[in-house]
């Protein structure tokens, strides 16, 4: 598909927002985060030690962020959302660190620009998760691409609070024995990854394999299970009970809930009527498998069956291995 071209009008029209955006966060951070004050060095010297503990969990993050999109075709879906989740609890840690130090007052502004910073890259992440749901399993309608937009212009939107954050803190009682304060930058120009809302939506739906992907399948044996054939048709030893174990397994990479599983035992004397089973997989991640055991079945000896499970789900990948069958005889009670 087409996408519209950055125009220099709309570069314009983004950076006075942003700026705008910067301003109110900046001046919200300051009311509410001022009245906790410190005004002696000691006070100063902890919150730096603060500020730099969260500045050196957000280059982590920023690193690790940068490695999920440059590693992004080589893991499968559950892993990517997986590892997003663990950013974005980072930041969200990060925010609450910083809504519960003492701030002196000398302080005030620096930690104003500090909290936007972290509070715009929280955002980010908040957003970021949402949009790579849309751009996989949307269509071009969903609105993947601008919540993509969207969340990287909070990713540099912290960036610029950071950048202000860090003059700030220079500017703070020179005396204090403080260690140099990381340097945390989302989305500089020195990183692999350029965070293009057009150029990332075209990489994640170009790699299948984080598409969303609904494939479910049955295998079964059963108790006793088949010795020997009768004319190239399976036998089952007589005993008193026949027990069938089904095996479900996901094959996709999304978790499924309510996966219906049906077992059919159909003879071929019409003496007989036609056994039907029904059991319900509450709930099954990715890889995972699920036995469901049918032990109420009865068999004739002698008599001539077919054995039928069938399990799926909506949108089935592979309708193939969503049935298992069998036909077989029981032996006679000799």
């Amino acid at each position: 598909m087409a996408y519209p071209s950055y125009t220099p009008v709309r570069r314009q029209r983004r950076r006075r927002w942003l700026l705008t955006l910067l301003v109110a966060l900046i001046i919200i951070a300051i009311v509410v985060f001022a009245v906790r004050r410190r005004s002696d060095a000691r006070g100063i010297a902890d919150y730096l030690a603060v500020a730099q503990q969260v500045a050196t969990e957000q280059t982590e993050t920023a690193n690790d962020l940068e490695a999920l999109f440059l590693t992004v075709t080589d893991v499968e879906r559950p892993e990517v959302m997986r590892r997003l989740e663990v950013l974005r609890v980072s930041l969200e840690t990060a925010v609450e660190t910083l809504a519960g130090t003492d701030v002196p007052l000398p302080a005030g502004e620096a930690h104003g620009y500090l909290v936007a910073a972290v509070g715009s890259w929280s955002s980010a992440l908040d957003l970021l998760d949402d949009a790579i749901v849309l751009v996989l399993d949307g269509s071009a309608e969903a609105g993947g691409t601008e919540l993509l937009e969207e969340s990287f212009d909070f990713l540099r939107l912290g960036d610029l609070a950071y950048g202000q954050f860090l003059a700030a803190a220079d500017g703070l009682d020179d005396e204090v024995p403080v260690g140099d304060i990381e340097v945390v930058a989302f989305s500089s120009e020195e990183r692999s990854i350029e965070y293009d809302a057009q150029i990332v939506t075209l990489r994640l739906t170009s790699v299948y394999k984080l598409g969303e992907l609904h494939d479910i399948a049955v295998t079964a044996i059963t108790d006793p299970e088949p010795l020997g054939e009768r004319f190239n048709v399976p036998v089952v030893p007589h005993s008193e009970q026949f027990i069938v174990q089904a095996v479900v397994a996901n094959q996709g990479n999304e978790p499924e809930h309510q996966v219906s599983v049906d077992l059919q035992l159909i003879p071929t004397d019409d003496s007989e009527e036609r056994v039907t089973v029904k059991q319900t997989v509450a709930n099954i991640e990715p890889g995972q498998a699920r036995t469901l055991v049918f032990d109420t079945l009865e068999l004739k000896p002698g008599g001539l069956y077919e054995l039928v499970i069938t399990a799926g789900v909506d949108k089935d990948e592979d309708p193939e291995n969503d049935e298992w069958r069998m036909v077989f005889y029981q032996n006679e009670n000799t």
